[in-house]
């Protein structure tokens, strides 16, 4: 094969390449990175799940998970940090079961107007977001799959 040849065909695979890279990168919106904390009666929440729901219809929620110190990180894909621009309605959660046989089910410690019937909102804008949420126990407390929901410790009403 002559060099021309060969710088052709070079070219050509160098096109495609970056052809297919273009064409399989996901169309992503405007995204605000978030970060946190989640505390409870002034301690940190550990192994909770935070949910900021789609700002818009049509956008995916953004997900992430309270380290030991109640700190998260908000991913809205895998390998994209951040939530959407907007308003959100934020879920927390310290419910969750494993995939294990038996299944290992950690329950629910946080109220309900925390999580299933959520009052908490948050508003991502543009640039770096630091959301911190001071939850209050006391009130409802709903375990999946349960009939009863019970009453949370301390005071508080029932929602």
């Amino acid at each position: 094969m002559n060099h021309w040849r060969l710088s052709r065909a070079c070219l050509f695979a160098s096109v495609m390449v970056v052809g297919l890279a273009a064409c399989n990168r996901e169309k992503l919106p405007g995204l605000g990175p978030v970060t946190g904390a989640v505390s409870m009666d002034g301690q940190p929440v550990a192994d909770a799940q935070v949910t900021f729901d789609g700002a818009k219809t049509g956008d995916s929620a953004a997900l992430g998970k309270t380290d030991s110190s109640g700190r998260y990180e908000l991913y809205y894909t895998r390998g994209h940090k951040g939530s959407t621009i907007g308003e959100h309605l934020v879920h927390i959660s310290t419910y969750s079961e494993s995939s294990d046989d038996p299944p290992r089910i950690h329950k629910e410690t946080i109220p309900s107007r925390y999580n299933v019937k959520s009052e908490l909102k948050a508003d991502v804008k543009r640039g770096a977001n630091k959301l911190d949420f001071e939850l209050k126990s006391g009130g409802e407390i709903i375990q999946p799959g349960d009939d009863e929901p019970k009453k949370g410790k301390g005071k508080g009403k029932k929602n």
